[in-house]
């Protein structure tokens, strides 16, 4: 597994860091992508840890222009993807069905009025903003309406989806050519896949999910390979001379593509009663610990640091592992280190 690690390190740009030539294919590859886990509302989507420069900066510019856009995805998540593949992504998550009785409504009078906000919809409806939120994110996930967070602001305007992307429904890829093209993505970026892991990830159906690994298999795109699947080009790097994972601490949010591919595990391994998992410890290539203590507006309340690697390395790596969790949290300092004081 040594160089699984090390293959996921490199492909996910945690070692080396990867360039802003090379920030649009990762972010392709990751996609949908999730803004990070309890941030200010209108925050820009990042990939932490993987680039040599401020990602958030860079999502925020492309945000405005409107090169990656705003979506429900993964069960009605919010994330984001490049406006060019909504199509893609319109075809793995569009909810069935036509709009309710409100939510038709609301498109006529954007039809009627053009882009509106939720407080200039509440003005002119009457109708409680909550009311009209909730119908909107239900438009959105049916991909009828376009929320163009073009900055941080909380009061954004909705469109008709067809009037900013009026190829959308036409581009549209079969549901199985799209469900393809986003498990070979995750195959090259995660090394060896299992089903848990793509479920996981995408929140699709495990039986879609499965039927779409049996046909890269009877195709021989995707190998067996140790308790998952590989692509069959990785096989002579995985059947070569052993590759060695780079030695280094990432601390990542819960929406973090490899937090959310291992979540199904993850949330049972990193159980503490009393405390919620605030980060993951990703510890040379694997996890290996977590943050744990209490969500809040404004720097997180982190008790303690608890590690899953050898008792002997707790001292030895001390100092690295607080100066990551000090990265990931400036403004907090935890209170105890693999139990103790600090």
């Amino acid at each position: 597994m040594q160089t699984v690690k090390a293959l996921r390190q490199m492909r996910q740009g945690l070692c080396p860091k990867i360039s802003e030539e090379d920030f649009e294919l990762l972010f392709r590859r990751m996609s949908p992508v999730q803004t990070p886990y309890w941030c200010c509302p209108g925050s820009p989507p990042e990939l932490k840890w993987r680039t040599d420069f401020d990602s958030a900066a860079l999502c925020f510019q492309k945000r405005t222009a409107r090169e990656i856009v705003k979506g429900r995805f993964q069960g009605g998540k919010i994330a984001y993807v490049f406006a060019d593949e909504l199509p893609l992504f319109a075809a793995l998550y569009q909810s069935k069905g036509g709009p309710s009785q409100a939510g038709t409504e609301l498109l006529e009078i954007l039809s009627r009025e053009g882009p509106m906000s939720v407080r200039m919809l509440k003005e002119l409806t009457g109708c409680p903003v909550k009311e009209i939120t909730t119908e909107l994110h239900r438009l959105q996930r049916k991909f009828l309406v376009f929320e163009d967070q073009a900055d941080s602001e909380w009061d954004r305007c909705w469109y008709r989806m067809e009037e900013v992307f009026p190829n959308l429904q036409a581009e549209k890829p079969e549901f199985s050519k799209a469900l393809e093209t986003v498990i070979l993505r995750f195959a090259w970026l995660h090394v060896v896949t299992t089903l848990e892991n793509l479920t996981s990830f995408y929140e699709l159906p495990a039986r879609k999910l499965q039927g779409a690994l049996r046909e890269l298999m009877e195709q021989g795109t995707l190998v067996p390979y140790r308790e998952g699947l590989a692509l069959a080009e990785d096989l002579p790097l995985l059947n070569g001379p052993e590759l060695e994972p780079a030695p280094g601490v990432a601390v990542l949010n819960r929406n973090d593509f490899l937090v959310r591919a291992n979540e199904y595990w993850l949330k049972e391994v990193y159980r503490y009663p009393g405390w919620e998992a605030l980060q993951y410890l990703y510890i040379d290539g694997a996890f290996g610990g977590v943050t744990v203590g209490k969500f809040h507006n404004g720097p997180f309340e982190i008790e303690d640091i608890l590690l899953h690697i050898p008792p002997e390395e707790w001292e030895k790596r001390k100092e690295e592992i607080l100066a990551a969790v000090a990265l990931e949290n400036p403004s907090v300092r935890p209170r105890h280190y693999c139990g103790k004081p600090l």
